[in-house]
Order: structure tokens, then sequence, then C-alpha cells
């Protein structure tokens, strides 16, 4: 068989070790320059501290993040790094059901208004602060927020005027954030409920003391069916965690509670654990014994997951530990 010299002259130009050595080269040049312009990001608590026997240490970044003029990270609840709202409103479908709270991104503080909570976030900011960590879609506290003003505008119990609370909602995927916050002015709750987008292992601190500096105080904190990170690897991704649990106990007051709650008994479990062990001097679990569970809400207001569980039939794990 012949070939033409076209071919034999391409034939030569693809298999030449200069060639492939010079691809190399490029690549490995690429590689060690982005490895050498990286810079790590540090995320501290505050010193600042409603319980100053409480130590807290300081959140140790796991990645590094790049900070140079071709690559650079932004906070991912940065207005301008949202979608677009259009007039029909936030595609919901859109919504990423988990994320990576370890991720580089995320690890990151949230942009927050530099005059919240008095920048109309609440009317009244000596009122108690009911804390969901994790809202989703913000039903739950929207319509919790709603059956509590309802009640005490009509008077229908004492106890309605001495629960009034303000309403805080937090949650790490930034478009499921934006849509929650973009619902309290559509139910008329602006002045009770706020919203803010962020990592609570990496914010809540600093969102607490801004809220005490103004004469608030934590009334209630829920966490409720948080994502179960199911694999072992991923499991140190769950939101319960030590820096958590001792922000808690800085900020969460003699007589208020932390409300814990899973369909799934492992996550429930794991949270609980965690709050005993790092909590041991600040809280108490009202249910001793580790097999038993709370077998009512106590708030009275489920969640959107929770109703579907129960229309399942299937079981919730809860439990509720007082400072």
């Amino acid at each position: 068989m012949r070939y033409s010299k076209a071919v034999l002259s391409l034939a030569i130009h693809l298999v030449s070790p200069s060639r492939y050595t010079g691809a190399f080269t490029i690549l490995s040049n690429n590689y060690r320059s982005k490895l050498t312009t990286t810079s790590t990001a540090t995320t501290r608590f505050s010193s600042t501290s409603s319980d100053p026997s409480v130590a807290v240490p300081e959140l140790k970044p796991d990645t590094e993040i790049a900070d140079s003029e071709t690559e650079t990270y932004k906070s991912p609840w940065a207005p301008e790094n949202l979608d677009p709202v259009s007039k029909k409103g936030i595609n919901k479908s859109r919504f990423r059901q988990h994320v990576n709270p370890l991720a580089r991104r995320f690890q990151m503080q949230t942009e927050l208004d530099p005059k919240w909570p008095s920048n109309g976030a609440f009317s009244n900011l000596k009122l108690p602060l009911h804390i969901d960590i994790g809202c989703g879609k913000g039903g739950f506290l929207l319509e919790l927020a709603k059956q509590r003003l309802e009640g005490s505008e009509a008077g229908k119990s004492k106890e309605c005027e001495e629960e009034a609370r303000n309403y805080l909602g937090l949650e790490i995927r930034p478009s499921v954030a934006q849509f929650a916050k973009e619902r309290v002015d559509r139910r008329k709750l602006t002045g009770r409920v706020d919203f803010i987008g962020c990592n609570a292992n990496v914010d809540l601190d600093r969102i607490l003391n801004k809220y005490v500096a103004y004469g608030g105080e934590v009334g209630l904190v829920s966490i409720q069916f948080p994502d179960p990170h199911f694999k072992k690897s991923h499991q140190k991704r769950r939101v319960v965690t030590k820096e958590l649990v001792l922000t808690l106990a800085k900020h969460v007051k003699e007589g208020r509670e932390v409300f814990i709650q899973s369909d799934i008994q492992d996550v429930l479990d794991n949270m609980r654990e965690t709050i005993r062990e790092f909590g041991c001097d600040y809280f108490v679990d009202t249910i001793e014994n580790l097999d038993e569970y709370m077998e009512d809400n106590p708030i009275g207001v489920p969640t959107e997951r929770e109703v579907s569980v129960i229309d399942q039939d299937l079981p919730i794990y809860r439990t509720v530990f007082r400072r």
C-alpha cells in the first residue's frame, strides 16, 4: 500500500515527541502558576459573645481560595451572583437539592447589610428571635409567623402575646434563600420575618452578635430535617458540628431551647450526640434515654417535609435541648 507524501508528513507530525513535550510543558506551567497564585481565606468567629464563658474555637478553612487576577471566588450569596428575578418570579424547578458546605465558595462569609437588622428587617429589635437553621423555601417560618400574628391580633389568648417573636431563616442554597426572602413581602410579614443566605457554620456567630447588640436575644432555635449526607465520607458536611453547638451555647440564654427533628433516625441521633458531647456543660436533653424520642412537634406548625412524611405514615424522630 502506498501513501502520499502529505499523509506521511502528517503522521510524522502527530507522533513527534517534541510536539507532546511542548504541550506537556505548557500544561505543567499553567498548573504550577495556579498553585503559586492561591491564597488562603480565613473565617473567624467574633470575640463578642453573649456568654463570655463559652470559648468558641476559630473556624479553620478546609480549602484554599484563589486570589489572582484570572481566578477569584465571590460570595455565592452576593446579589450579582444570584439569578435575576423575572416577572413570574424564581423558577423553583431549578433549585439544587444539595450543596457541599465545605466547598470553597460556601466557606466564605455571606454579604450581610452593614445595618442589619436595623435596616428594616425587623420592626421591633427587642423581640426574642426564633432562628430556623436550614429553612429551605421558608414555608414553615412564614406560616408560623402568620399564625402567631393572627392569634395575637385576634386576642385569642394571652399566650400568643407573650410569645411574640421575630423569625429568621438561614439557608445555604443561594437561589432558595432568595426565593424565601421574596415571599416575605407577598405574605405581608415584612418587619417580622427575614431570610439570609449563608453557611450557618460560618456566619451564625456574626449574625447573632449583630442581633443581640440591639437588645434582642435568641428565643428558640430549630434544626429540622437537615441534609442527611448519607455517605460516610460526606458525614462531615452535616450541619450540627462542634463549632455550631458552641456558638449556640454563647447566645442561647438559660431556659431557652433548641429543637431538632428528622425522619432519618441516624441523622437525629448524630445531631443529638453532637450536642450532648460538645454542649454537655450548657444544654440538657429533655429526653434522657437515647432510645426514646418526642412524639409530637412542640412548635405545632409542621414543615413541608414533615407533612410529606406524616402523609406516608413514616416515623419522625425529635427531641428538645434546654439551656
